[in-house]
């Protein structure tokens, strides 16, 4: 687990804007660094050393003759399989470390070698004879890789605070990204709110030349997936063995994020059985232990499975004061509200000298743990129907709409004391509202989410004139635009549509950026590409039946994981929401008032009065007030501050 930086086509000072990168990513390599000036492409390196300690790893590494350089972040968890494979092909290797496989592996099977790669990756390869830069990024984006072009240079790095030391100045922001993330509480990849700085989308790679565009291509996709048919709980059940047995590969401590919930239990089962007495489990609790709190579900789970248990205590005051600083580690503005929650067990893993930290993302998004994930699914198979139904049947929704507006339908289709029928068709009538066809073109997605709906009500008021017409029309939308064939299989098209936004853009990002911060390694079993093609093959092969509340996963572990915790809800390290947002509104809502969302045209500052009196007044539209906080602490800790400058 590293940090990656270079640029290609460099300018006469292109290895000290390297370095710039390499030093204001330090904190994801303490354990060493290196760089590699090719005259053409100059390559940079920051070591956390997991596998191989030794020099024999370091980077930037030579494959033979030198002509094949690597930069490399990740961990390529079959390593030990692919070595045998090119030893048995005639190679041979000098060192222990997945690095030295994956560069022989790329030298002899060249983009063929990603399908057969598990792992988590985002690597640079430099052919010093052919002059061409080969960049590639895993599955699923769990390894971050941003980029953009300069002057004639392409550059690249693992963050945008090392991107943005090369640059000679900071990007314009994106009114699209922007509004995106005000929608979303993230910036749905590949953009970033930078303009002219991108992203590498999870699952592509790409070949570069001198004077060659960028032209990211896929070598995955979930759709491509076949059908898979079979029990799914010994699928599972065979599957997550094998991924924990690999990914507990280390040569350093390893430990477990502890939540208590089916997916950290799962994995901290498992794993206890494979490393019986060595492993450490990490949780954090709130002041008073309120009903989120999941340290006592957490310790019993941990004494039950022989783990040595870690909580800390997290206090309001606390996340107020490193709010600023948060954000800056985040390094993208990501308004997730338990991002300081899982910030603080990576601290407490780092403190306990643990490098490598298991978590249970993932399980949720492959498993069907969201609720309101598979109404979208069932809704967007609706929506499908009613599209390519008769014509005087779409004719109907605009007044079935207009009639389902009031509270009074939306309360009789959950009450219990209206009866049945009424009931019933109350609910069919609210669902029905809900199937956007007057946005043919997408899923019924987010738009069940209430604060993305709270965000399209409150925004045109916001924005000032001219960024509103900077903002293309249907924006927010685009993140669940569906393809042709898409409507064939709805749930697949909402699992991959899930996948790309809110899995990769929000989760994966925040926790590769809390636990580097901490230089800890964050792995994700739940994410392994054997699991993920599991599930995304069992879908196919049930398309009309999303398994909603993970059943596939809670059968698979029946007989491991106690059965109290396969059937309690979901909580996670959720934090005191409100606690939280009202502290930070409290400390920092008054420079958003001369920040530079104003500043730059971003916000209207009558509409930007209108809603804070709205939120003093009624508490409402707190959180799109907090994502506004956050994103001008982000312009200030981020976007404009010193380039070059370390964490």
């Amino acid at each position: 687990m590293c940090g990656i930086a270079g640029i290609l086509a460099p300018g006469p000072d292109g290895a000290l804007a390297v370095r710039r990168a390499m030093t204001a990513m330090a904190h994801r390599g303490p354990d060493g660094s290196g760089l590699h000036d090719a005259g053409p492409c100059v390559l940079g390196h920051v070591r956390l050393a997991i596998l191989d300690l030794s020099d024999r790893a370091a980077q930037p590494m030579p494959g033979p003759g030198a002509r094949h350089w690597i930069a490399f972040n990740g961990e390529i968890y079959n390593y030990i399989e692919l070595r045998r494979e090119l030893e048995a092909a005639g190679e041979r290797f000098r060192s222990s470390s997945d690095t030295e496989v994956l560069l022989a592996a790329y030298v002899h099977w060249g983009r063929g070698c990603l399908p057969r790669l598990r792992g988590m990756f985002a690597f640079a390869v430099w052919d010093s004879r052919d002059r061409t830069l080969f960049l590639a990024r895993d599955r699923t984006g769990e390894k971050p890789l941003c980029y953009a072009s300069s002057g004639g240079s392409f550059l690249f790095a693992s963050e945008l605070k090392g991107l943005l030391a090369m640059l000679p100045g900071a990007p314009d922001l994106d009114p699209a990204a922007v509004d995106a993330y005000l929608h979303y509480q993230y910036v749905p990849e590949p953009a970033t709110p930078l303009r002219g700085v991108l992203k590498l989308p999870a699952g592509h790679c790409m070949t570069l030349a001198p004077g060659r565009p960028p032209e990211p291509e896929p070598y995955w996709r979930p759709e491509d997936e076949p059908p898979v048919h079979g029990d799914p709980a010994a699928l599972v059940r065979a599957e997550l063995e094998h991924a924990v047995e690999l990914t507990l590969r280390s040569d350093v401590p390893v430990g477990l994020a502890l939540s208590g919930g089916v997916d950290s239990g799962s994995l901290a089962a498992l794993a206890a059985a494979r490393a019986p007495g060595t492993l450490h489990a990490f949780s954090v609790g709130y002041p008073g232990r309120p009903h989120h709190d999941e340290r006592d579900r957490a310790r019993a789970l941990a004494a039950r499975l022989g783990l040595k248990y870690h909580s800390a205590e997290l206090d309001t005051r606390d996340m107020r004061a490193f709010f600023p600083r948060l954000v800056r580690i985040m390094d993208d503005p990501i308004a997730d509200i338990a991002a300081f929650g899982h910030y603080s067990v990576m601290r407490l893993a780092a403190d306990h000298g643990v490098k490598v930290l298991f978590t249970g993302l993932g399980g949720d998004e492959l498993f069907w743990g969201y609720p309101w994930v598979g109404r979208a699914a069932r809704l967007t198979r609706r929506k499908g129907r009613w599209l390519r139904g008769p014509a005087w049947l779409r004719g109907l929704w605009p007044a079935l709409r207009a009639a389902t507006g009031g509270t009074l339908l939306l309360r009789a289709g959950r009450s219990a004391r209206v009866p049945a029928l009424p009931r019933a068709l109350a609910g069919w009538l609210r669902d029905v509202s809900l199937l956007t066809l007057d946005r043919p073109g997408h899923a019924v997605f987010y738009d069940l989410a209430p604060d993305f709906i709270a965000a399209r009500a409150a925004l045109p008021g916001l924005y000032s004139p001219d960024f509103a017409r900077a903002v293309p029309p249907a924006n927010a939308f685009e993140p669940f635009r569906m393809a042709g064939d898409d409507w064939d299989n709805p749930a697949r098209a909402v699992f991959s549509a899930l996948l790309h936004t809110w899995l990769t853009s929000n989760c994966l990002a925040l926790g590769d950026r809390v636990s580097m911060a901490c230089s800890v390694e964050a792995r994700t079993p739940l994410l392994d590409h054997g699991l993920l093609r599991l599930a995304l093959g069992l879908l196919q092969a049930r398309p009309a039946a999303p398994p909603e509340g993970k059943p596939w996963l809670k059968a698979a572990m029946r007989g491991l994981l106690p059965d109290e915790v396969a059937r309690q809800p979901k909580l996670g390290f959720q934090p005191p929401p409100q606690a939280w947002i009202q502290a930070v509104l409290d400390d920092r809502l008054d420079r958003l008032r001369a920040g530079q969302l104003v500043e730059r045209g971003v916000l209207a500052p009558a509409g930007l009065e209108a809603l804070a009196a709205r939120w003093r007044a009624s508490g409402r539209d707190g959180f799109l007030l907090f994502k506004l906080v956050l994103l001008e602490t982000w312009l200030d800790t981020v976007a404009r501050a010193g380039q070059g400058e370390a964490e």
